[in-house]
């Protein structure tokens, strides 16, 4: 990484941590609020986080790799600087995005599972904690660091369709778009989409760490490439006057 791309990940950073800081503290407050009041209430049945922590932030990094690639990448570009400068300080910002918010998932699942071990909680619910132990959190971690590149990479391709094709096109396009998202989240048995489909498919509803990790990486840099194709055929023009 060289002084432009370090240029470009750290504005991309110094715009985007407030809003991402805003949806954490929030996320982490209803949470907090909502898990209080399902212990006061003796209603805890199961893990809450692993609802609300798992679905809502792999959207949020969608719309990263949307807002980087569709707005950002455009605006450097026509600043001078070079295509493939603006997409490696653009990924630069996304993958530590990607491996902080898994991390942030995982530290939720930590604070659950204390609060439920305080209160004697964990031999009431319905099914086993889905984190017990360092290995299941570590294991939790890379799955949605790679659950949130995929998402990612997907939000890069839908702004990079919309950008060169007409919208109607690039909507048709868009199954096809959502690949590199829904095909990790496949390999990874996530819930719920990547069970569903999953299921859909006749496969078994399983995870295995080490087979969704050889599948996903794969698929993440093909979608890496094809990004880098597109974005060496933007139309795009060095502001100037």
């Amino acid at each position: 990484m060289n002084a432009t791309t370090w240029k470009v990940t750290r504005t991309l950073l110094r715009r985007s941590l407030p809003l991402a800081g805003g949806y954490w503290a929030i996320l982490y407050l209803v949470w907090a609020v909502v898990l209080s009041v399902q212990v006061r209430f003796d209603a805890v049945e199961a893990s809450m986080w692993q609802n609300m922590g798992l679905q809502a932030p792999r959207w949020f990094t969608f719309v990263f790799g949307i807002t980087a690639i569709g707005a950002y990448l455009p605006m450097f570009v026509a600043q001078g600087v070079t295509r493939r400068d603006a997409l490696i300080g653009a990924w630069g910002f996304l993958v530590p995005y990607a491996v902080g918010f898994a991390a942030l998932t995982t530290v939720g699942f930590g604070i659950e599972h204390l609060t439920f071990d305080v209160f004697g909680l964990l031999d009431g619910l319905a099914e086993p904690y889905p984190v017990g132990s360092v290995g299941d959190a570590a294991a939790i971690w890379l799955e949605y660091s790679l659950v949130n590149l995929g998402y990612m990479a997907a939000g890069a391709l839908c702004a990079l369709a919309y950008h060169q094709l007409h919208a109607w096109w690039a909507t048709l396009l868009l199954p096809l778009v959502f690949l590199p998202a829904f095909a990790v989240e496949v390999v990874f048995r996530t819930e719920w989409t990547g069970v569903g489909f999953a299921m859909m498919l006749g496969l078994d509803d399983e995870a295995h760490l080490g087979t969704g990790t050889a599948v996903a990486l794969p698929v993440l840099l093909l979608a890496g490439a094809v990004t880098w194709l597109l974005v060496r055929r933007l139309p795009l023009k060095k502001i100037t006057g």
